[in-house]
């Protein structure tokens, strides 16, 4: 009996178990459908940075167009017919523009590099849960910062202030998986911003070479500003 015991209540764990990404995007559609839905057309233009559907823009069906420069899109792993491509203007040899995007809530959209990216929808739910502001606006060189002991916790933008080098977020638990690694420059081509960065408590934060950069706490949603 223990041991049938011991069986029934590891099948329900493994039957009942969510990860935290998956409590994150139950939650997060939760309260977007608790909203009152309010459909148009929608066109918006994003930089480099990290855009979670649901909190920095609606979900829906999107064509992708590249306005300026080049870089990587991609989505995240969940996403069943998502992007992982290179975007960009002036060269026959990279795609300008995606269509038929389907991102719902929870999704991520990531974009790299200097492009200018347009997203437009003919017609999607207007809502979206305001991202909750935290952390503190501050300047930093060349250093290992602590989450939690030097700075608060939360979601950052990224700006380059001047020079150049690396800016590197490592996981708490093994120091050695890096989460977050950019290289930051003033020269045309190279990465001046990032926005929608998530840094938690105890994880490491380093900036190399000569590069000072300004953290500022990212505001809650593009679709109003």
């Amino acid at each position: 009996m223990g041991v049938i015991g011991g069986l029934l209540i590891i099948i329900l764990f493994i039957f009942f178990w969510k990860s935290p990404e998956e409590k994150f995007r139950t939650k997060l559609k939760k309260n977007v459908d608790n909203q009152k839905s309010h459909f148009s057309e929608i066109s918006l233009i994003l930089t480099a940075g990290i855009y979670t559907v649901g909190i920095d823009f609606p979900a829906g069906k999107y064509i992708l167009t590249a306005k300026e420069n080049y870089g990587d899109v991609f989505t995240s792993d969940n996403v069943k017919n998502g992007i992982n491509q290179t975007l960009g203007v002036g060269d026959k040899t990279i795609a300008s523009e995606f269509n038929n995007l389907i991102l719902e809530i929870g999704d991520t959209l990531t974009i790299d590099g200097e492009l200018v990216l347009k997203l437009y929808s003919q017609r999607v739910n207007l809502v979206v849960v305001p991202r909750e502001v935290m952390g503190q606006e501050l300047n930093l060189i060349a250093g290992n910062y602590i989450c939690g002991k030097d700075f608060i916790a939360g979601t950052y933008d990224i700006e380059l202030i001047k020079n150049y080098g690396y800016i590197t977020i490592r996981e708490k638990k093994n120091v050695s998986n890096i989460k977050f690694r950019k290289y930051l420059g003033e020269n045309i081509g190279e990465l001046k911003d990032f926005k929608n960065c998530s840094i938690e408590i105890e994880e490491k934060l380093e900036i190399s070479g000569g590069l000072e950069v300004k953290l500022t706490p990212s505001k809650s949603t593009y679709l109003y500003n």
